[in-house]
């Protein structure tokens, strides 16, 4: 077995990382099942790991695995701060954003010889307990494999989880005693052995609970503003983004898209006064980088001024995806100050009517606009997000994807010949997953003879001057489309993929399931898998906004104050 894996020996500079001593202390496992890179760009997991070790108790320590495939049962996972063996710790949390990271999540457990079924572990074995965005939306797949979930905003369930933390290690107490203690006092908890599935004819019937056990679980929900707003803890120059000082200027989008979880599981959408902002920024130590995140902040003028003294101070600022709509000559400025080559906007798709069923409330010449305005202003290069198997999408769609970066690559071919530099057109197209808790979690998705035609017609009609396309594998999208709908049924395989290496449609039928199953339409009536958890956006309203989707008819952007249709301002 591997004492010292190779990932672990990356050589890192890190500010900001905590190493303490145990004696007297609960260490705490905080992994993130990805690589060690997208786990120190994730504000979630920085978080948690702040949280933590503000507490005396607690020693809390980071694990990330492999980049590539790695074998469990030859591998074994060390921390960051102590390079220890996973199965020294007595709680064990992860930190999942992506569905695709679930499969990890078991190699994890077997790598440390802990029983990767919560049922088959013992009273001296660590509690295995996890939270983050992919447990917001659908925990089902992994439930077997979690002794608890802390489901919502981390914020809200402090001090009542770290006031709990040395009862959670007392294995002097049975793992049920202790398991309903965590869930009757910490707002969120998710405790999936004392509820059971139900199944009929081949699919999910409803849920079985224990009396006295709510149902359906509430995420914790954060109420008012931070002293400090969401913000790196641990800087690190092998972080997605090297050596960045992160923070979270608002928490969740009210634009609606109904492809996007993100934007209903955290209605209504909070963006955090610039006071927040600015107080999160007293701890970016000599960090020079600064990434703003949160899908909401751009348009907001106290957010732009911020930006504007940011930028005096000689700080260089970075931004995630950009809303086309809101994109003014004054913040273009601001990002080729920063030193920005390149400016991401994510038109979904090409056509006008398929952007109106999918709610994205953005025209063809706000795009052009917006491009434009980008370009002129000294950010040469456009990065473009596009989807294809989008529900209601036809083969014209895809066609309208080509003739948009057409349009938009002869809309600056002018500002970019007055410059003597014509910038490069990336266009990034991965496949529609539909997503529990959207609009689209009834929809079906695309076959791979439907994407593989309308792949065709891009790649064909792409071959452009100045122009790239890059696509997401079939085969991701399919994993990720299966466990982002799936049932309980999926540990068994996830559990064989952690074993083997077969193709994922043979394993589904060695374990008696079809990707139809999980793929497929599904009815507005029957009963959901995750409707175990009691998101603040009603169910009717999902349905109602699919009605929408279908005749091409628009949603206005979310606006708490004025509106209360989708009941997540209760």
């Amino acid at each position: 077995m591997k004492t010292s894996p190779r990932w672990n020996k990356t050589k890192k500079i890190e500010q900001g990382a905590l190493k303490k001593r145990w004696t007297g202390r609960i260490p705490v496992a905080l992994i993130f099942p990805d690589a060690y890179a997208p786990g120190m760009a994730n504000l979630g997991l920085q978080s948690v790991y702040a949280t933590l070790n503000r507490d005396e108790l607690a020693a809390a320590e980071r694990f990330f695995t492999p980049e590539s495939h790695f074998d469990p049962v030859k591998t074994q996972l060390l921390s960051e701060e102590s390079q220890r063996p996973l199965r020294d710790f007595e709680i064990i949390m992860f930190s999942i954003s992506f569905e695709s990271s679930y499969p990890n999540v078991v190699k994890a457990l077997i790598s440390a010889r802990i029983p990767a079924r919560a049922e088959g572990r013992g009273n001296d074995e660590p509690l295995v307990i996890a939270g983050g965005v992919a447990t917001l939306i659908n925990p089902e797949p992994i439930a077997p494999f979690i002794d608890a979930f802390l489901l919502g905003d981390i914020e809200a369930m402090v001090p009542e989880l770290t006031a709990i933390l040395p009862l959670l290690r007392d294995i002097g107490l049975a793992r049920s005693e202790r398991l309903k203690a965590l869930a009757d006092s910490v707002p969120g908890v998710y405790v999936p052995e004392v509820y059971r599935p139900a199944y009929k004819d081949g699919g999910f019937a409803g849920w079985d609970h224990q009396d006295g056990r709510r149902f359906p679980v509430a995420p914790a929900f954060f109420q008012g503003a931070p002293d400090a707003a969401p913000h790196t803890k641990v800087v690190s120059s092998a972080s997605a983004f090297p050596n960045m000082f992160m923070v979270e200027v608002s928490r969740g989008c009210g634009r609606g898209c109904r492809f996007c979880a993100a934007g209903f599981v955290y209605r209504p959408p909070r963006p955090w006064p610039v006071e927040s902002v600015i107080s999160a920024l007293k701890w970016r130590g000599d960090a020079c980088n600064i990434g703003l995140v949160g899908l909401e902040y751009l348009g907001r003028d106290e957010i732009e001024r911020l930006c504007g003294n940011l930028m005096k101070d000689g700080l260089r600022l970075s931004f995630s995806s950009l809303r086309a709509d809101a994109i003014t000559p004054y913040f273009v400025s601001l990002l080729r100050a920063s030193g920005a080559k390149t400016a991401t906007i994510a038109p979904e798709t090409g056509s006008e009517a398929l952007r109106r069923a999918i709610n994205k409330n953005l025209t063809e010449a706000q795009i052009l606009e917006a491009a434009e305005t980008i370009v002129a202003g000294g950010v040469p290069n456009l990065k473009l997000y596009f989807m294809l198997g989008l529900p209601f999408e036809t083969d014209d769609d895809a066609q309208a994807i080509v003739d948009l970066v057409n349009k938009i690559r002869l809309t600056l071919r002018p500002i970019g010949q007055a410059k003597r530099l014509l910038g490069d057109i990336t266009v990034s197209v991965s496949t529609f997953v539909p997503k529990a808790w959207t609009p689209f979690q009834w929809m079906a998705f695309a076959d791979e003879e439907t994407i593989k035609r309308r792949s065709a017609i891009l790649k064909s009609g792409l071959k452009l001057p100045n122009v790239t396309l890059r696509m997401e594998p079939f085969k991701n999208a399919e994993l990720q489309a299966i466990l982002s709908r799936g049932d309980r049924r999926m540990a068994d395989v996830l559990e064989e993929m952690a074993a083997s290496s077969a193709p994922l449609q043979r394993i589904l039928k060695k374990r008696g399931l079809f990707a139809e199953t999980y793929c497929g339409d599904g009815e507005i009536d029957a009963p959901l898998p995750w409707e175990i958890i009691g998101h603040r956006v009603r169910k009717g309203y999902l349905s109602q906004e699919l009605e929408k989707a279908a005749i091409a008819r628009q949603t206005g952007f979310c606006t708490p104050s004025i509106c209360k249709r989708c009941g997540a301002c209760k």
